[in-house]
């Protein structure tokens, strides 16, 4: 019975790394959001590479802007980035 109330008080994993303890409810929302995170990473790089909008040039700068800002690099994508168009539409230039 001591082993067990000793074992009790002990910190969690979760406890020692972060410093909180999240519980049951607040692993799976952390769990959740970070598949999330991870979805919409993945999304935004596909996104990216099959946009008709954007020269080769544009889209490898996207991909860095994502892969840097891993979070933040998607939500801009989906918000700003998609929608806008900086092709160069190089049958003008040839004439």
């Amino acid at each position: 019975m001591q082993v067990a109330t000793f074992l009790s008080q002990q910190p969690s994993t979760t406890e020692q790394v972060l410093g909180v303890g999240l519980g049951t409810l607040g692993l799976v929302i952390a769990l959740v959001l970070t598949l999330g995170a991870v979805f919409l990473f993945i999304a935004a790089l596909i996104s990216i590479i099959r946009s008709p909008n954007y020269t080769v040039a544009g889209r490898a700068v996207w991909i860095f802007v994502v892969l840097a800002f891993p979070f933040l690099g998607p939500l801009v994508w989906f918000v700003w980035g998609r929608k806008s168009t900086f092709a160069v539409d190089v049958s003008h230039s040839l004439r």
